[in-house]
Order: C-alpha cells, then sequence, then structure tokens
C-alpha cells in the first residue's frame, strides 16, 4: 500500500507543467514509432482483458495520477463521473480494466503509455514484443527519471492498484 503523502505527491505533480509536457512529449514518441512500425489492431479488447490474456499492465505512481487527472477532467467535460473504487473493484473482478466499455477502451484518448505501446500483433517477423518491449522500457527509465527531477517518490504499480489508491 503506498503512503497517503505519496499519492497526495504524484497528485499535485501530476498537475505540474512539467509533468504534461513530458507524457504529451512520450505520447507523440509512441505514436510515431507506432506509425513506423505500422502494428495491426483488431479492436478487440484483449489488451484490456487482463486475466483471460494473461498479461498486466504497469505503470508509475505519477504516471498514473496524470493519466487518471486526464480522465476525469474528461469525463467532468462529458458531465460523466470520475472514476470511483466500486469500478476499480469491479474489474479486479472481472479480470479487466475498469475504462472498457463494449469490447473497447472507453478512455482511448488518455490511456497510459504501456496501453499505447501494448499490441497483440506479433507483426511479419514476429519481433513485435521486442521492439514493445525496448520502447517500454525506454520510456519507463525516462518516467522514473521525471520522478526525480520533480522530487516525487517512485513506485511501479500494477494499473488497477494504481486506480484504486486514486479513484475518489
Amino acid at each position: 500500500m503506498s503512503d497517503p503523502a505519496d499519492i497526495a505527491a504524484w497528485r499535485r505533480a501530476a498537475l505540474h507543467s512539467e509533468t504534461a509536457a513530458f507524457f504529451e512529449g512520450q505520447r507523440l514518441r509512441v505514436a510515431e514509432v507506432v506509425r513506423v512500425r505500422r502494428p495491426i489492431c483488431l479492436a478487440s479488447g484483449a489488451c484490456c482483458r487482463f486475466e483471460e490474456y494473461g498479461h498486466r499492465m504497469y505503470l508509475s505512481g505519477l504516471e498514473a495520477a496524470f493519466v487518471v487527472a486526464r480522465i476525469d477532467a474528461a469525463r467532468a467535460a462529458r458531465a460523466a463521473n470520475p472514476l470511483r473504487i466500486l469500478e476499480v473493484d469491479d474489474a479486479r473482478s472481472r479480470g479487466d480494466c475498469p475504462y472498457l466499455r463494449a469490447g473497447m477502451c472507453g478512455e482511448h484518448e488518455e490511456r497510459p503509455l504501456g496501453c499505447r505501446i501494448f499490441f497483440c500483433d506479433k507483426g511479419a517477423d514476429g519481433l513485435a514484443a521486442d521492439w514493445q518491449s525496448e520502447l517500454y522500457e525506454a520510456t519507463h527509465r525516462e518516467t522514473l527519471a521525471l520522478h526525480e527531477r520533480l522530487g516525487v517518490p517512485y513506485r511501479y504499480l500494477e494499473w488497477r492498484e494504481a486506480l484504486g489508491l486514486l479513484a475518489r
């Protein structure tokens, strides 16, 4: 369990202009690699159904707070409620992401870097996992450096665990 002071620090830092610039830059970087690699997305929602497909999505506390703040703002603009702990608990029991809606990501625009990098498609050469892993590791190292620059506590969390800590 994370210290409430850590969670508060992540939330404050998520609103910092350097944090926004960093993650927006990383999103552009990932989008360019994806554009060049051209993996196929079958829009199956497999990436969001963690238990069924035997994978997990991890991120730092700061990235989680940044993503949740952006999703909550987008939901507020649509007159929708912010994420609640009940949604997170329900997703855990189903084995999927609480943002999964009708088989698709309901918050696609604001999803974490790991979601942007992960593709089920292994590509013609079968090496998709290699470039995905390399890109993820690079973005994660830079995210850790951002934590250090901002003096924000670092914790590596499973996505639903992070959402549980940040849900209101």
